[in-house]
């Protein structure tokens, strides 16, 4: 059974002869009744304040959790971020990589090609003097045969005199 404070003023004791003084026994129960009533009031605030810091310690393990979520999240996130950085980066490198070699390829066959040219200008140069030296050596022999009766016409005319010549035309076409 619970006792209260209305419970302890509204006790009757029997009375018997030799027994206490009811009026000290009234002034105590009084004095026991609000000590009492104090200490519900008190154990009353003291329960309220138990619970209100219950629900701030549940407050504050629900936010400890949602930072812990919170940090066990982003750490995920930078993890895959990082890796996901270290699997770009790799692309990347691997693509400059293809593109590097294609570039090298091409800068290979670019100078095959211009080897070719080279070659078949060079040829072309080649094939060009000595066509060029057969040209010029045909025209000196050409010029040569032309300057020859003009030279032995110099020199008929410087021998002989030029009695007994009907004309100049036969200066060049005498018989010998």
């Amino acid at each position: 059974m619970k006792l209260t404070p209305l419970d302890i003023r509204k006790q009757e004791f029997k009375r018997v002869m030799k027994g206490y003084d009811k009026h000290e026994v009234d002034i105590f129960l009084e004095m026991v009744a609000k000590e009492m009533e104090d200490l519900i009031r008190e154990n009353n605030t003291l329960t309220e304040q138990k619970k209100e810091l219950d629900a701030k310690i549940e407050d504050y393990r629900r936010m400890e959790k949602t930072l812990q979520d919170t940090l066990l999240s982003a750490q995920k996130t930078t993890d895959e971020l990082r890796k996901n950085a270290e699997k770009e980066a790799e692309l990347i490198i691997k693509n400059a990589q293809i593109q590097a070699e294609e570039m090298i390829n091409n800068a290979r066959k670019e100078i095959q090609e211009l080897e070719r040219q080279i070659s078949a200008l060079k040829t072309q140069k080649e094939t060009f003097i000595a066509q060029f030296r057969g040209f010029l050596q045909s025209q000196l022999r050409m010029l040569h045969e032309i300057e020859s009766p003009e030279q032995e016409v110099e020199s008929k005319v410087k021998k002989k005199p030029t009695e007994g010549y009907k004309s100049i035309g036969d200066l060049f076409y005498e018989k010998p």
